[in-house]
């Protein structure tokens, strides 16, 4: 596959749409769409064309075994309007992302289904208020169990 093809292809999982760079939406069989890459974004994070499902942030996890987050970053607009959405990837335990005032966690997954807080992700919750993000609730998207919200005090 080359970087920044534009057409549809098939293989194995199915049919694949290059949507940037290194960003892909493989239609499954069952015709289901799942956003992947063709390496984990890690720290540095990638943007994405929309705000990925729970569903499919469960599916990365399971394609890779590493936890990833997703953010919005405000826009200049209205309410925050005009942001964009990225993904970013870590390892089994953790994920890291860049924390600003401009910062909304959406949701992690938990590769090992733990489907509560761990105090990490607590305390980065409390940093988002320091830093004056208006987020309140997050997501856990525990592996093989149903997401759950929590807040800086825990889960809601």
């Amino acid at each position: 596959m080359s970087k920044g093809y534009s057409g549809l292809f098939s293989g194995t999982f199915g049919q694949i749409k290059m949507l940037g760079e290194d960003v892909l939406e493989r239609i499954m069989p069952n015709g289901e769409k799942k956003i992947d890459f063709s390496n984990p974004p890690g720290s540095k994070g990638i943007e994405v064309p929309r705000r990925l499902t729970d569903s499919q942030m469960e599916f990365l996890t399971q394609e890779y075994g590493i936890e990833f987050a997703q953010v919005y970053e405000l826009g200049t607009g209205k309410g925050g309007r005009g942001g964009r959405y990225m993904i970013y990837s870590g390892n089994v335990n953790s994920v890291s992302i860049p924390v600003t005032s401009k910062t909304i966690l959406i949701n992690h997954t938990h590769p090992g289904g733990t489907p509560y807080p761990s105090d990490k992700d607590l305390k980065l919750m409390e940093f988002l208020t320091q830093m004056g993000s208006p987020q309140k609730t997050s997501g856990i998207v525990p592996v093989g169990k149903k997401t759950v919200k929590f807040t800086k005090k825990g889960l809601k």
